[in-house]
């Protein structure tokens, strides 16, 4: 009896192991990865951090859901704080993809700029070029007609915290442009403060066209400003991950004219533990339905095999083993290091 009392006991530890095992991996990511993590595993779920409703990173996330359906993942996109807070949730081991400024994603890696004094994010790796978010703002102001015109004026720069936040303080501190205040809100209610005069500018990071960006040029008839070439030159000597691009004429209603600003590339990231057979199977069915993604937001168009070269991160393997059979060349900076 006293035998029979000891394997019980000993059966009951086992079953509290493996239930206290269960209950760390999160709920949201299930992997099994055989032997060592050599053998493909098996994901039933994955979450995809994308930004704040109005974003172009939430309508892509939506299209994103889709791609993972199809290939039998639950997805679903989550509303964060966009790219600053996406890196850090991916490190942490909150998410298993997000789409990610690559502008935030460098940062994080290196534990510099936003992230300084951070662990560095050695989780992330880069899977799908994507859109260029376009730094510019819109406004109703007549006096303004630069990002040197902010001076003095109420400024609001999306969520707190967020790349669009985070980005345009840093350039109005490079061009050494004190505002009034800085205030924060979704992207959703952005243009209903400066509708309503509760701020004099609204400020972003994002792709062209998205819907709260839209509605300032559409509903508003607000005029949009961009980085001129004179202040972008003085930003990219200290934020060397920026590109000097243009929003092309007619992007927004009423905007005959190109835009030149600053711009940062986008990329769909994945942490590191999310196994490579399951990598190689998304990368490979989001090409295929790129018709698809198109469809949730337009600048879906740049996630072509050519501008792979624009990745500025270790890929992901399995990305990386969908690219070598489509005999796409990998910069040096995005060769993976696993």
């Amino acid at each position: 009896m006293k035998r029979n009392h000891q394997r019980f006991f000993s059966f009951l530890i086992s079953v509290v192991l493996v239930l206290a095992l269960v209950g760390c991996t999160g709920g949201e990511e299930t992997a099994d990865n055989g032997n060592g993590g050599d053998e493909a595993g098996t994901i039933t779920s994955i979450g995809i951090g994308t930004a704040s409703v109005g974003g172009a990173l939430y309508a892509l996330g939506g299209g994103f859901v889709n791609v993972w359906n199809s290939i039998g993942v639950t997805a679903s996109a989550e509303v964060t704080g966009g790219s600053v807070h996406n890196v850090n949730l991916i490190q942490s081991g909150e998410i298993g993809s997000a789409l990610i400024s690559q502008g935030a994603g460098y940062q994080g890696w290196e534990g510099i700029g936003l992230f300084e004094g951070e662990e560095p994010a050695k989780k992330l790796r880069t899977a799908l070029p994507l859109h260029a978010s376009f730094i510019h703002g819109w406004t109703n102001d007549d006096s303004i007609n630069s990002y040197s015109d902010f001076g003095g004026k109420i400024v609001c720069g999306g969520p707190a915290g967020g790349t669009s936040d985070e980005y345009s303080k840093e350039i109005l501190e490079i061009l050494d442009v004190p505002v009034k205040e800085f205030v924060n809100t979704a992207f959703a209610d952005s243009p209903n403060m400066l509708r309503d005069g509760m701020v004099d500018v609204f400020v972003c990071s994002m792709g062209v066209p998205a819907s709260a960006t839209a509605e300032c040029a559409s509903t508003l008839g607000s005029k949009i400003i961009g980085v001129s070439r004179e202040e972008a030159e003085k930003v990219m000597e200290k934020v060397p991950f920026y590109a000097l691009m243009t929003i092309e004429p007619n992007t927004y209603d009423g905007q005959t004219e190109p835009v030149e600003t600053l711009a940062d590339v986008n990329a769909y990231m994945f942490s590191v533990d999310i196994p490579e057979d399951v990598v190689y199977e998304f990368v490979k069915a989001s090409y295929e339905q790129i018709e698809d993604l198109e469809r949730a937001f337009a600048g879906v168009k740049d996630m072509t095999l050519e501008n792979v070269k624009n990745l500025r991160l270790p890929l992901h393997k399995g990305a990386y083993r969908y690219y070598q059979e489509m005999g796409v060349e990998i910069p040096e900076a995005a060769m993976p290091i696993d």
